[in-house]
């Protein structure tokens, strides 16, 4: 167990790439921001976790072509959000990819229209390929394999970082309605200091 969580750890160490100036020394030790996952979003804009530093962020990974939990956890961003009130204003959503090879910005924009999110704070973005979408799910603890027919099993997990990428929260209640104990955790972290 130790060797394992030691070489999850040595990977993920390796997987992140050095950090320039002040941002870089900005950041603390266990900020995702650290990871430089290439990123692709639904208009096509490339960006990194660390362009999201700055404000809180509610991050999750799912598929486009899943029809059991992905809406579900879709669905409870959605009434999540909602039921911050004013504080929920303050998040930006990111939605990462499962599937590198079948989910494009494309596919993905439609998936934002199907699903009525909000452009302004819903995110739906992609990974360049296979590693660094694995880096991602094993920063955020969502583990997942591909099975036939293109099917694939995951763990759902929504989390809350703060502004420089640290998390602060998560959930792994699969339900359309809110989780409230996560609710209670995203309001306490989200009130002005």
């Amino acid at each position: 167990m130790k060797r394992r969580t030691f070489l999850q750890c040595a990977a993920l160490a390796a997987a992140v790439a050095p950090l320039s100036g002040l941002h870089a020394a900005a950041l603390p030790g266990d900020s995702l921001y650290r990871l430089n996952t290439a990123l692709v979003d639904t208009q096509n804009q490339r960006f990194t976790l660390a362009d999201l530093a700055g404000k809180p962020l509610l991050v999750t990974m799912f598929y486009g072509d899943c029809n059991t939990a992905c809406p579900i956890v879709i669905e409870n961003l959605k009434q999540t959000v909602t039921a911050l009130g004013a504080s929920g204003k303050k998040l930006t959503v990111l939605m990462v990819s499962l599937d590198p090879f079948h989910d494009t910005p494309g596919s993905l924009s439609q998936l934002m229209t199907t699903h009525k999110l909000d452009p302004r704070q819903f995110r739906i973005a992609v990974a360049k390929d296979e590693s660094q979408t694995r880096m991602l799910a094993s920063a955020l603890n969502i583990k997942y394999r591909v099975l036939g027919g293109g099917e694939i099993n995951h763990t759902t997990r929504i989390t809350l970082l703060d502004g420089a990428g640290s998390v602060l929260a998560s959930s792994s209640k699969l339900d359309v309605t809110p989780d409230p104990a996560f609710v209670k955790q995203l309001l306490a972290a989200l009130k002005p200091v």
